[in-house]
């Protein structure tokens, strides 16, 4: 319990150990707790819009036997955008300025922004759900909906840029090298965001033909942007610094990462100049190098980065989320197999381009590797802030089996629709799967986020 001192408004108290008043100055670290608004709305957000509304659309979409079916695509995009926003945005956002914390001096401004970013960010999901559907119908009616939802969210990500850059606490430490893929996972999410009026409207204009044809051509490398440009190397930098000091991991190498922060950024470039120069050339075959090049090369950085961080080595103590951290680690190299493999693919189904063969990979990426990686994260730091004994919380073993499970089946059977219709029916249950799993992790997380608990733990 703290003291309150009127007339000497910089004395504090130690956090929870002491009763003594200590006097700090406004540049002292000050006590925040900002990370649990956001992870329960990280979860308020998959377990609904995000991973139920994709198993609802995924159900549908197998009943119908097409990707394409125009009656979910707004669901699609909109579960698409929730989960990108919302289920990661949500969660880097709360762990980015947790971990950066604040100033004695800022705190009121610092607090104040997070909630405003919460709520911007939270409204702008919300009436995406809504005008997805709304603007297909009647994009002239609706269309405004739709830019007022993004232009909410590049608020909310202005005003996080804003808090972990002029209000953040610093320390006097040189920048180390996982910082570059920090910065450039931060670019990204700033590109993509401010991106998002222009995709929603240019998708949804008064002509079908012409919103297909933009999907089409921009959508591919949006994804990329959006998931391994600024989830996958926001993942790849925080893994670096925090796994060696708090998940009981090695020592990150510093040679190895940055070759695969090297060979990320060049296979993320040329995989969405790439697209273009393949979408504009008509898909012809041999206009393509440089989209596969890109694919090549994310399958080498997906592997310099796994070597750089050592997840698969022995670790120096055991905790439940090692076992995510791995599989996540895992899938993200199935996935650039999966990559490499790909002309290979279409060539054994005489085809272009694979609506189910891209869903497969991206689903690799965005459950196996993203979402285990979260809720590994996620629940470590719940834990350590809680300052609860790892040794005596949930294992959470039946989430792990359940989205590896889930999602094992789903990019499997995903690829073999391509040559079986029969393998549609059984796919449209695994997102089903997948979220009793997430929704077994989130019924543990709340029980701890939503406790009155005062501990509080300054690292990890």
């Amino acid at each position: 319990m703290k003291t309150m001192i009127k007339e000497r408004p910089s004395l504090t108290l130690l956090p929870m150990r002491s009763t003594i008043p200590i006097a700090k100055s406004g540049t002292d670290r000050a006590e925040t707790q900002v990370y649990r608004p956001f992870f329960v709305s990280g979860i308020i957000t998959v377990l609904t819009v995000g991973c139920l509304l994709g198993a609802i659309a995924l159900m549908g979409i197998a009943r119908q036997g097409s990707y394409t079916a125009s009656v979910w695509t707004p669901y699609v995009l909109a579960h698409a955008n929730s989960q990108l926003f919302g289920w990661v945005g949500f969660f880097v956002m709360g762990f980015a300025m947790q971990q950066h914390g604040t100033t004695l001096a800022k705190s009121a401004s610092f607090h104040k922004i997070a909630w405003w970013a919460l709520g911007s960010m939270g409204a702008g999901i919300t009436l995406r759900f809504a005008a997805e559907p709304l603007a297909q119908q009647d994009a002239s009616r609706w269309l405004w909906l739709g830019l007022v939802s993004a232009s909410l969210q590049i608020v909310a990500v202005a005003l996080f840029l804003y808090n972990i850059g002029a209000n953040r606490y610093r320390k006097a430490e040189p920048l180390t090298w996982p910082t570059a893929f920090v910065f450039a996972s931060l670019g990204c999410l700033l590109l993509v965001a401010i991106f998002e009026p222009i995709a929603f409207a240019l998708s949804h204009q008064p002509s079908r033909e012409a919103s297909i044809a933009f999907v089409a051509q921009w959508f591919t490398p949006l994804r990329e942007l959006q998931f391994l440009g600024f989830v996958a190397m926001m993942i790849f930098g925080v893994a670096a610094s925090k796994f060696p000091g708090c998940l009981g991991f090695r020592a990150a190498d510093s040679g190895w990462g940055l070759a695969a922060f090297g060979l990320w950024s060049s296979g993320l470039i040329a995989r969405v100049v790439g697209w273009n120069v393949y979408f504009q050339s008509g898909l012809m075959p041999g206009t393509d190098l440089w989209f596969r090049l890109g694919g090549v090369l994310l399958a080498l950085g997906a592997g310099a980065m796994t070597l750089s961080l050592g997840v698969f080595s022995p670790v120096r103590h055991a905790n439940p989320s090692q076992k995510f951290i791995r599989s996540a680690f895992a899938w993200l190299l199935i996935a650039g197999a999966l990559l490499i493999l790909e002309p290979l693919h279409l060539r054994a189904i005489g085809a272009p381009f694979s609506h189910a063969y891209t869903g497969a990979i991206r689903h690799a990426v965005t459950v196996g590797f993203i979402s285990q990686m979260i809720v590994a994260v996620g629940y470590h730091l719940v834990t350590k802030m809680l300052m609860l004994d790892e040794r005596k919380v949930p294992a959470l073993w039946s989430v792990f089996v359940l989205l590896n499970v889930g999602n094992a089946a789903r990019v499997g059977l995903e690829i073999i629709t391509d040559v079986n219709r029969s393998a549609f029916a059984p796919m449209g249950w695994t997102g089903f799967v997948e979220l009793l799993g997430l929704g077994i992790w989130a019924t543990v997380m709340l029980r701890f986020l939503l406790r009155r608990s005062q501990a509080y733990a300054t690292s990890c």
